[in-house]
């Protein structure tokens, strides 16, 4: 039997903007108070670890932090790495809850009976994730411009934002996983608390990943948020360009060809599992 009409991109393309118009719209740009913190969430993050900073080496600069990374200037150090982990916090939560917050919300029911696959909706909130983090994104720059004197090298913006892009899809394999998790056992917050903090640990957010003991540092190596931390320093403080990054846009390259296949067939099973359990629709 032949399709009624060809499916052009644009009809694959417009359920994608709808549900992100809809993800923001409705978690985000209703509450103004949400958009002000979105800026000053950055300084409270940002703010421990460089008061931490400064109180053990006795200033901003550090002989050590320079042999051990070649930067010298902690503040843009610590700046670079929260950037890159703070996308990809955001990224777990938003992509985890992707399905339960239509439980929290009443609309579960509504996404289940709509006629747009589950790939597609997670793209949607993929792209709102995208959205929401430049925002934060912003607000860390602008932190670092006005307030730490951060040392970078502008014209290596681009490529750094060329990396968090690969992050993001990267990324977007183990949301799948996570978020079919949740569908049978529902434990959103301990789950996401737990990879939070397991992160935070193994990835070199304020410290050099030369200071984590042997095994862990192989871990983190293989690590999405690893590589992309390490390729961003790279680029916007060392000046390298992205095609000096190429051992880490491999391992994100990997992560998008091999992870999001295999998180959304976990997902998949996931969810059969859910319905064989009769707890898909339960919260």
């Amino acid at each position: 039997m032949q399709p009624i009409r060809d499916i052009s991109f644009q009809d694959h393309l417009h359920p994608i903007l709808i549900i992100a118009k809809y993800e923001l719209i409705v978690s985000n740009f209703r509450y103004p108070l949400r958009i002000l913190t979105r800026f000053i969430s950055p300084i409270l993050w940002v703010l421990p670890f460089l008061l931490f900073g400064k109180a053990v080496l006795g200033g901003t600069d550090s002989a050590v932090l320079y042999e051990l990374t070649g930067i010298a200037h902690m503040p843009t150090f610590i700046l670079v790495g929260t950037i890159i982990t703070s996308i990809s916090f955001n990224m777990l939560w938003l992509m985890s809850f992707a399905i339960r917050l239509e439980s929290y919300r009443g609309t579960f029911e509504s996404i289940y009976s709509c006629p747009v696959n589950k790939f597609t909706f997670f793209l949607g909130k993929l792209l709102a994730s995208v959205a929401w983090s430049s925002i934060y994104i912003v607000g860390l720059l602008l932190l670092g411009v006005f307030v730490l004197d951060v040392q970078f090298v502008w014209s290596r913006l681009p490529d750094m934002l060329a990396c968090v892009a690969l992050l993001f899809l990267a990324m977007y394999g183990f949301g799948l996983v996570i978020s079919g998790f949740l569908l049978v056992y529902k434990e959103s917050h301990t789950i996401i608390h737990f990879l939070d903090g397991l992160i935070s640990l193994i990835v070199p957010m304020a410290y050099p990943l030369a200071v984590l003991p042997l095994f862990m540092q192989k871990i983190s190596l293989m690590m999405p948020m690893t590589r992309a931390v390490i390729a961003s320093r790279d680029m916007l403080i060392m000046g390298e360009s992205i095609l000096h990054q190429g051992d880490h846009l491999a391992v994100l390259a990997a992560y998008i060809f091999i992870a999001i296949p295999l998180g959304y067939q976990f997902f998949k099973y996931m969810e059969n599992k859910a319905k064989m359990k009769g707890v898909l629709h339960k919260y």
